[in-house]
């Protein structure tokens, strides 16, 4: 062969290579032959690029356009404004693989930085206040005099359903009366003293008449939230339209609400109001800076991962932000391990569901964002473990179809509209959550709702998750939820913790598990309720009709009277065996073996929130076999209660691998001092601008999780404690909202999630300057969710 010929096929040989490269399907099949190829992507890179490791994509995109199955894509450290959207599956033997590199920063945003950003003038007031006459005197006068304020002009896209602003990858908050605070998941809110179906009455309600037309109304109201546009406006009161015809504005236990969608509101740093009319993004400088590229972002899309119509494909490690996850119904074997998700979603307002499966009626707007928000696991098969879901007006997981897996994951701050959407809503058949920690919801941690689930829900497995803070913004809710007229038929509802729901619920139903409006046929065994939890670890309401086939085994109430409560209507076939608490009683009803009072149980440390039995409890040897709910038992007889006296303690809730630190250990402190109480030692007194400092603090890497044995009593609740780093005015990488726990010395575990952070510093846990009496904390550790 001649050297030209040789040439020649070099030259066409790379040309080949070039155009594969060029398009998804042509890669495909040139490397098929090769096995499986790994692809790297960096920021620096270029889609021009091989995607090697020398020379990487720039983004994302174009490795799902190359890979086939048995490919992997790892990704370099940044932030990657796409959605990942696989060109095709992978197989059960040959998964195609989305991973982090090793120690990367990985996230999916779905903001895109805003530009072109100028400070808001006396002159732009003006003329501002020419077109609004309510701007001036206003709040936003006020803030543009302190030269903060600045606009930017921005389309954001229409089609969204609610939008975000972010700033240094923190959400604001959008411009809104009252100000709501730094906690969303349970905001300061205004309360109406009376209403009628469609207005309210608030002598806080001051503004000149005229001033809240065209206003988006919030309110929550016993078990329903809803919004409205306000239509006309006067001196303490105003008239909404759109409202559902449920319960209306008249106060039912209470009507809290807000208002927000006036520029007239935006006076405070970090606040942001959008005009779409001329697409015009305002925001207060949250430092004082002007915005840029960099620190400002404003939510553009809804999905960070589409792997809808795909299956077989693994996501490991990735950070998303303003923007969520979804398979379809076709998918199955997808894996979303390691998952750090932030803001997810973000509706604007109440609507019914678009995928009910009842006739919707007045109240059709509570199912509001349960097939629609969240990570929607769509499929079967599909599993999302490991993770971290912070934030969500809706739904932190939505589960579909069947044999899908939600495992060793912590939700925070869901809900934050009071809907039927839920840390994890669940509808299909044979769902498996386990080991998850639940943590901050509007409502319920977890829900089953018949106007989207339908009235059978079989097969589920929903074990070993540790539920708390619920019933944020509406009652008449659970840790657990079922409603209405559901038969759990095979679901086994077991060894959960149910503790602390919101001291708004105090007054109205918030038991571990709610099983409402006659469902019917559930096994409820071996969970554990403490706190407020006000009718035990299960309440069973047939509301005035009839319920069947309940089984009620060996649940603990550790503090409250009751363990397992029933409201009026007709039993039949219903068992309630082997607890420790007051059980409801009647004609139907199966009451046996039970201990009361709670006081009498002798629990091993109720302080510290351990309900096991000590050797001299009477709850030893006093119950009868209820295989599984008395399997492991020692004794000649089981013990009731949730805790088989001498088998080993059962561990609720995600993994949690961190450096715990007792309280009273700091190095240097300011204000504050400890008491016994709790585990041993707690320290309190926490004032504004009280802090505690602890030398050498290992966060191992990249810990992404602040958790905390905590106890605030109910007025002093939601202050929040700023974690900062290095010293006392150093970097702030969280803040815990402590949510109240009903006392000082009455504790539980907190979280929140914190910016990732490694290595060893020192930590400082500051009470910020102005408010009084934070809590007592007994002990703390920084943690990386899902370890």
């Amino acid at each position: 062969m001649s050297n030209r010929s040789r040439s020649r096929r070099a030259v066409l040989a790379a040309a080949a290579v070039f155009l594969s490269l060029g398009s998804g399907g042509l890669a495909a099949s040139a490397h098929a032959s090769e096995g499986p190829h790994t692809y790297y992507v960096s920021p620096g890179g270029s889609d021009r690029h091989p995607g090697t490791a020398r020379s990487p994509f720039e983004t994302v995109s174009r490795c799902s356009a190359v890979m086939s199955a048995g490919d992997r894509c790892v990704i370099g450290s940044g932030t990657y404004h796409e959605t990942i959207t696989p060109a095709r599956s992978g197989s059960a033997a040959a998964p195609i693989t989305y991973a982090a590199a090793p120690g990367a920063r990985v996230v999916i945003d779905g903001a895109d930085p805003v530009t072109g950003w100028k400070a808001v003038s006396s002159a732009d007031l003006t003329a501002a206040e020419g077109d609004d006459p309510f701007l001036a005197g206003s709040d936003f006068a006020t803030a543009v005099a302190t030269g903060q304020v600045y606009r930017a002009h921005v389309t954001i896209n229409p089609h969204l359903t609610g939008n975000q602003v972010f700033w240094d990858g923190a959400p604001q908050i959008e411009a809104q009366w009252p100000y709501p605070g730094d906690d969303v998941s349970v905001p300061k809110l205004a309360s109406a003293q009376s209403g009628t179906t469609d207005s309210l009455s608030d002598t806080a309600l001051t503004q000149p008449a005229g001033f809240w037309n065209g206003a988006l109304l919030t309110a929550h109201n016993w078990f329903v939230s809803e919004t409205g546009t306000v239509t006309d406006s006067q001196v303490g009161t105003i008239t909404a339209a759109g409202l559902p015809a449920c319960v209306g504005l008249s106060p039912n236990q209470s009507t809290n609400y807000s208002l927000k969608g006036k520029l007239a509101l935006l006076g405070k740093p970090g606040e942001w109001f959008y005009r779409s009319s001329d697409h015009t993004l305002y925001l207060y400088s949250p430092d004082g800076s002007k915005p840029s590229a960099r620190s400002a972002e404003a939510k553009q899309r809804a999905l960070a991962i589409d792997l809808s119509g795909r299956s077989h494909i693994s996501v490991l490690g990735l950070g998303i932000r303003g923007a969520t996850v979804r398979t379809s119904s076709t998918s199955t074997g997808d894996v979303l391990d390691g998952i750090v998700a932030r803001d997810i979603s973000a509706d604007a307002e109440l609507k019914p569901d678009p995928n009910m499966v009842t006739v919707p009626d007045g109240c059709a707007v509570l199912t509001a964002g349960e097939t629609t928000s969240g990570i929607l696991l769509k499929g079967h098969g599909n599993v999302i473990r490991n993770s971290l879901i912070d934030g969500s007006t809706g739904n932190g997981v939505a589960m579909f179809d069947s044999g899908n897996t939600v495992t060793n994951t912590t939700i925070l701050h869901v809900d934050t509209l009071g809907s039927y959407a839920a840390g994890i809503n669940v509808l299909g058949s044979n769902q498996r959550i386990t080991h998850n920690t639940i943590e901050s919801s509007g409502r319920s941690d977890i829900n089953i709702d018949n106007k989207v689930a339908g009235t059978t829900a079989g097969g589920h497995d929903i074990s070993y998750n540790d539920l708390s803070d619920y019933d944020n913004l509406v009652v008449d809710g659970g840790a657990v939820y079922v409603c209405c007229s559901v038969n759990l038929a095979t679901t086994m509802i077991h060894h959960n913790q149910f503790h602390d729901p919101s001291p708004f619920a105090h007054t109205a139903p918030a038991p571990g598990v709610y099983l409402d409006n006659s469902t019917f046929n559930a096994t409820v065994y071996d969970n554990v309720a403490w706190n407020r939890t006000t009718y035990g670890a299960v309440l069973i309401n047939p509301n005035g009709q009839s319920t069947s086939g309940n089984r009620i085994y060996n649940n603990t109430s550790g503090t409250d009277t009751n363990v397992a409560s029933t409201f009026g209507g007709t039993f039949s076939d219903t068992e309630i065996v082997n607890n420790i608490g007051v059980t409801g009683t009647g004609p139907g009803i199966t009451n046996s073996n039970n201990l009361t009072p709670v006081s009498a149980a002798q629990f091993t440390n109720p302080a510290a929130n351990d309900f096991t039995l000590t050797a001299s409890s009477p709850a030893r040897n006093a119950g009868v076999v209820h295989p599984p709910a008395t399997d492991g038992y020692r004794d000649p007889q089981p013990s009731l209660g949730a805790y088989q006296y001498g088998e080993p303690k059962w561990v609720a809730g995600a993994t949690r691998v961190g450096q715990r630190i007792a309280a009273e250990s700091y190095t240097s402190s300011n204000g504050v001092s400890p008491h016994a109480a709790g585990t041993g030692t707690v320290v309190g007194s926490f004032d504004g601008g009280d802090w505690v400092g602890y030398d050498d603090v290992d966060f191992g890497r990249d810990a992404n999780l602040f958790t905390a044995f905590i106890g605030v009593d109910d007025p002093y609740a939601n202050k929040g404690i700023e974690i900062h780093l290095d010293s006392v005015t150093g970097p702030r990488i969280g803040v815990l909202s402590v949510a109240g726990t009903g006392g000082f010395d009455t504790l539980s575990v907190q979280s929140t999630s914190i910016t990732p952070t490694s290595g060893h510093h020192r930590v400082f846990l500051v009470a910020p300057g102005g408010q009084p009496g934070f809590g007592n904390i007994d002990y703390f550790s920084f943690n990386h969710a899902g370890r």
